[in-house]
């Protein structure tokens, strides 16, 4: 809505915050994601675009009638396979996680996890056990590597040019937000790394857009080892570190998107509805110089953080999110998001909200963050009777 869109959207969980901006259709979660193809026909015209774990299934966005916003089934089905991406940056001399299909037939001292092959958000992760078998069609093994994990946020263009947004420290299994171990829990930044660094990860970036002709916004994890960048994995759509980038530089990301996109599908363009401008906020795009912008907003850190459900609860009618289910929505400081509706069960394990915070530096954002969590937990399970 920023960059001047009115959006329409199939959810999941059609959070109280997401319906105050926009129409949405629930999915039920027994209906996903197949219940997504019967909303995109009911959705007014427009092109679509596919956020988080909607990857793993370019059998269902193939399914899906309407100019896509985004990298297309055949585009996904090589880019989500680890083989195929370690293999194209080794050939190049770019660092990446070891993978294999199968267990390894002799210990060469290296620590392994199980990774799903339909990975998204961490889940279902676990260390691997020497000798332990493992379904290899669901399930692969990578390299753990020792270091600091992050997530860096690319724009691939039509002619096949990656430009790097900005890089974000990942949150993983935190204790305080309650994360199962290996779970992503959020990021913290931008994220200011030496330039030979970021020159690694500007070649990585490259590397994947002319290999897998990506386009439009995509992420990649990593874990940063002795000023190595060491490749995780590839989100090849709109990352959920966007936003930790947009709130600390005030970058359009969406126009970028777009235009990369439309270049591809060009059918698409005269169907994007578009906020009204005599009432809505949008604005002039930001496409150029966006590594300047990036870098000028270093002095301020952002970040945001999910906290989940340490036991089952319902969802309290009031808390201190009240006050940011009023705020306008072009407001870059919102302190919550994905705010669940009133009385919604939420159970151990699931996510219940996101937060939000910023500081100076990286370790005054991450005690902000943790503040935060405290308060929204006191608020979520130990609320005063007036809030009952």
């Amino acid at each position: 809505m920023r960059a001047g869109f009115a959006p329409w959207c199939a959810d999941l969980f059609a959070d109280a915050d997401l319906g105050r901006a926009c129409p949405v259709h629930r999915i039920e979660p027994a209906d996903y994601p197949q219940g997504l193809i019967a909303a995109a026909r009911a959705a007014p015209p427009g092109p679509w675009l596919y956020t988080g774990a909607l990857e793993n299934r370019p059998d269902i966005v193939a399914k899906i009638d309407r100019p896509l916003l985004g990298n297309p089934p055949d585009v996904l089905r090589r880019v989500r396979s680890p083989f195929l991406v370690a293999e194209t940056l080794r050939a190049n001399g770019l660092p990446c996680s070891d993978v294999h299909a199968a267990a390894p037939t002799h210990d060469d001292g290296r620590r392994w996890l199980v990774k799903p092959r339909r990975s998204a958000g961490g889940g279902c992760i676990r260390v691997w056990r020497g000798g332990a078998d493992f379904d290899a069609k669901r399930f692969y093994l990578q390299e753990r590597i020792d270091g600091e994990n992050c997530s860096t946020v690319f724009v691939g263009d039509t002619e096949r040019k990656a430009q790097l947004l900005g890089i974000t420290r990942q949150l993983i299994g935190e204790p305080w937000l309650h994360a199962a171990p290996f779970r992503w829990c959020g990021n913290i930044g931008p994220l200011a790394l030496p330039n030979a660094t970021e020159a690694t990860l500007q070649q990585i970036g490259q590397t994947l857009v002319a290999e897998f002709r990506l386009h439009g916004l995509f992420g990649i994890d990593f874990v940063l080892r002795d000023g190595l960048p060491w490749l995780l994995e590839v989100n090849p759509r709109y990352p959920a570190s966007v936003e930790v980038i947009e709130r600390a530089t005030g970058l359009r990301s969406m126009d970028l998107h777009c235009q990369a996109s439309l270049r591809v599908d060009p059918g698409g363009a005269d169907l994007i509805p578009r906020v009204d401008t005599a009432t809505g906020f949008g604005a002039a795009s930001r496409t150029s110089g966006v590594n300047q912008e990036v870098r000028r907003g270093l002095s301020t850190v952002c970040g945001k953080a999910i906290l989940f459900a340490e036991r089952s609860i319902e969802f309290p009618k009031h808390g201190i999110w009240d006050a940011a289910l009023q705020m306008p929505l072009e407001d870059l400081n919102i302190p919550f998001a994905d705010v669940p509706a009133a009385c919604a069960r939420i159970e151990a394990g699931q996510p219940v909200c996101t937060l939000f915070a910023a500081g100076a530096t990286m370790e005054e954002c991450f005690s902000n963050l943790q503040l935060a969590a405290r308060n929204l937990e006191e608020s979520c399970w130990h609320r005063p009777p007036d809030m009952r």
